[in-house]
């Protein structure tokens, strides 16, 4: 049995908050032509154009899909077997090889395995387990020789608990050594979202409890779309922990994990024969109401995030496409293989006649960037992930990732060294700091926000000198709050186009600043709590978060230089506590973060970037939505300190005719998962970091100016934002920004 209660309790729970019947909605649904909208038609337009290469036959495609049309082309089996290649069986094995159970899993890069959490939920359970690949039938209906594979943690391991999803590193060579992995290809992930349609049917290769490989192709129509999840109709051979569910062009376009079992009136599971299940028996027992599968473009987006830059992930990321060679099928010892190009063989029986036919099959191809898709760049993985004692990522608590065996730990993804964080206090004092005349004088000048009189008192100064309050970095600079020990604000100059490819850094390493008192900042006296909590982040929940971001600081004239730039990022002046899951696995502030700066490095252009917490900020009916004319609302604290609820960040920049200047102001919500966090108790903290969100706002400058108590200067005459009397607009997709 590997789905343990509590993740089938989470599908149920998600089930119920959708308050869909399957069975009705199956119905609604039917078999018949699918309700699309005319925008929805032109973007399963566009994919099928992107697919196909060709309109005439994309437009047959649309009207098959709207008219619920199951006719396709003779290849689509072709393509069907080409993918199916990749799957493979797991046997999960402990520490002794003992066998534990099975599950699915799929190739989706030169090198890595994607399959469930729950499968693999650490290195230790993936290290002496086996994948089985080629364990099927041939076209004879004879069982082929498997070729097994053993995993490599070590080299990479990533998990996620809330998406139930782990991808592991594969040997590159069978364990007989006779087969080379890369010749069983990839499935390239697209993170295009909606890749199917309610009413459309999906095909799941599978091995089902451990079972030679085999197909589903009906009865699992597409139900729902539940957030990062989706819902399809039972079938009679679900089960199979960590099978791709494929569309009709055999994308992936979900990881199946679990689902809602059928229960009796005591709350019994109950099998398929009506029987009550018990947990000795399999999973693929189970009478399924109705199946879940966890949304390719959600485990994208999250990939993005935590490791979105490691060598290893980048070219599942890039969806390179796998080699041309797909399959040698073997030939029977007595009939000689034809010198010939192609490499997959099909056995087929004419008139009782053996033959060997070579057949070139390509993989489906999918274009990277399909139009419709909002712009989704990489989010670094610099913006405050917190470490375990073993230096290993950290997502949600779970160990994720280990320097890779046979590399040394020091080279980045650009060939670059990965070097350790270093930053020389002792020339603290020359640091030139934030200038406000980086995008001109006069009109153009941006000079530090200002703080009012009556705030004035919490104003941390420098040692020594009462009237110095700036402290000066290598392009930013940071004022603080001395009652909150947190900044105040935080500004960095960019310059896009002197911007340099540092590579990836070792580790975290952060100092506090001599020039101001100790106690005017929070250190790792707060922080370092986390080096215990790999398993369990509910005793120190909130990661050490990058107000000015270490990419936003390297910059120079030199590689060098802007690495010693952007290691002075690494102040606890310019940290903010920020909860977990908001800080590492939402995708949308941090890919805000990397949206605002490639603006500037496409164009090789300056531009300024302030950033910085509310405090005690105003809330809306007790929404997550910030009121800048309501009364102030006192921070939660957790471990002895206040969390801030928002936080905030403008992007100033020259207009497109350069004579004027123009800025955009962003605000995020973690209050959800924030509130009562002092009073919480534990139970309740975990049901908050699996279910609860972030919210992005776009704001005027003169709103932010309200909730912020700063005084902004010139900059809300430069606002991008429609007007003040909008009030806060919550940000849903990069569509929604106006810069």
């Amino acid at each position: 049995m590997l789905i343990k209660p509590s993740l089938i309790a989470g599908s149920e729970r998600r089930f119920k908050q959708a308050e869909f019947s399957p069975e009705a909605l199956n119905r609604k649904l039917g078999d018949g032509p699918i309700e699309m909208t005319v925008e929805k038609m032109r973007v399963r337009q566009r994919q099928l154009l992107a697919e196909t290469q060709d309109v005439e036959k994309a437009e047959i495609g649309l009207e098959r899909i709207i008219q619920g049309n199951d006719l396709d082309s003779i290849n689509y089996l072709a393509k069907g077997t080409a993918a199916a290649r990749s799957v493979c069986r797991i046997q999960l094995r402990d520490l002794k090889s003992n066998l534990l159970g099975y599950g699915s899993g799929f190739l989706i890069g030169p090198s890595l395995l994607l399959t469930n959490h729950h499968v693999f939920g650490n290195p230790a359970d993936a290290a002496n387990s086996i994948a089985d690949f080629n364990y099927e039938l041939d076209i004879a209906g004879q069982e082929r020789v498997p070729v097994r594979f053993g995993l490599e943690p070590g080299k990479f391991f990533y998990t996620n608990d809330r998406l139930d999803f782990s991808i592991v590193a594969v040997a590159p060579t069978s364990l007989s050594g006779g087969e080379k992995l890369e010749d069983w290809g990839w499935l390239p992930l697209s993170g295009a979202p909606g890749k199917a349609d309610p009413g459309e049917y999906l095909t799941i290769v599978q091995h089902p409890s451990g079972q030679m490989k085999q197909v589903c192709v009906r009865e699992n129509k597409l139900l729902k779309y539940v957030g990062d999840f989706l819902w399809y109709n039972t079938d009679t051979t679900a089960g199979s922990s960590g099978s791709p569910a494929f569309n009709r062009f055999w994308q992936v376009v979900a990881l199946h994990h679990s689902g809602v079992p059928r229960k009796d009136s005591q709350g019994r599971t109950l099998t398929k024969d009506g029987k009550v299940w018990k947990p000795s028996m399999d999973e693929s027992l189970i009478d399924w109401v109705a199946n879940e599968g966890i949304r390719i473009s959600a485990i994208v987006a999250d990939l993005k995030v935590a490791v979105g830059s490691h060598p290893l992930i980048k070219p599942v990321l890039d969806e390179e496409e796998p080699p041309a060679r797909l399959e040698v099928e073997r030939a029977r010892p007595t009939v000689d293989a034809p010198a010939f190009g192609a490499n997959f063989w099909v056995e087929q029986s004419l008139d009782g006649t053996s033959l060997v036919v070579p057949i070139r099959v390509p993989l489906p191809t999918f274009r990277k960037d399909i139009p419709f898709a909002p712009p989704a760049p990489l989010p670094s993985p610099s913006g405050g992930n917190g470490k375990g004692p073993n230096g290993v990522m950290q997502n949600g608590g779970k160990p994720l990732l280990a320097p890779p065996v046979g590399l040394p730990s020091n080279i980045s993804a650009n060939g670059l060294p990965m070097e350790a964080v270093h930053i020389d206090q002792s020339t603290l004092k020359s640091r030139p700091g934030y200038k406000p005349n980086f995008l001109g004088t006069g009109k153009f000048s941006v000079p530090l926000p200002t703080i009012p009189a009556a705030l004035k008192s919490g104003i941390a100064t420098l040692k020594g000198n009462s009237r110095q309050s700036e402290l000066k970095y290598f392009n930013y600079s940071v004022v603080m709050n001395k009652q909150r020990r947190l900044a105040f604000f935080s500004c960095v100059n960019i310059d896009g186009g002197q911007q340099q490819d540092v590579g990836k850094r070792e580790g975290d390493s952060w100092l506090r600043d001599p020039r101001i008192d100790d106690d005017a900042q929070i250190g790792d006296e707060f922080y370092r709590k986390q080096a215990t909590l790999e398993a369990d982040r509910t005793k120190n929940p909130f990661d050490r978060g990058h107000l000015v971001r270490r990419l936003d600081a390297t910059w120079g004239d030199t590689v060098a230089a802007a690495k010693q730039h952007g290691d002075d990022s690494f102040h606890f002046t310019n940290c903010s506590p920020q909860f977990f899951s908001f800080n590492q696995g939402k995708q949308l502030w941090a890919g805000l973060e990397d949206y605002t700066r490639d603006v500037l490095l496409e164009g090789e252009e300056k531009g300024i970037v302030m950033n910085g917490p509310v405090f005690d900020g105003p809330d809306a009916d007790g929404s997550d939505l910030p009121n800048p004319a309501g009364r102030p609302h006192k921070d939660p604290s957790f471990g002895g300190v206040q969390i801030p609820k928002y936080f905030w960040k403008i992007l100033i920049r020259r207009n497109e005719d350069g004579d004027a200047l123009k800025a955009a102001a962003f605000l995020m919500s973690q209050r959800k998962l924030i509130m009562d966090i002092d009073r919480i108790q534990e139970v309740d903290l975990r049901e908050k970091m699996s279910e609860e969100d972030v919210s992005v706002f776009q704001v005027s400058i003169a709103d932010l100016a309200k909730l912020t108590k700063l005084d902004f200067g010139n900059l809300a005459d430069a606002d991008s934002h429609e007007a003040t009397s909008v009030g806060p607009r919550r940000i849903e997709s990069y569509e929604d920004i106006r810069l």
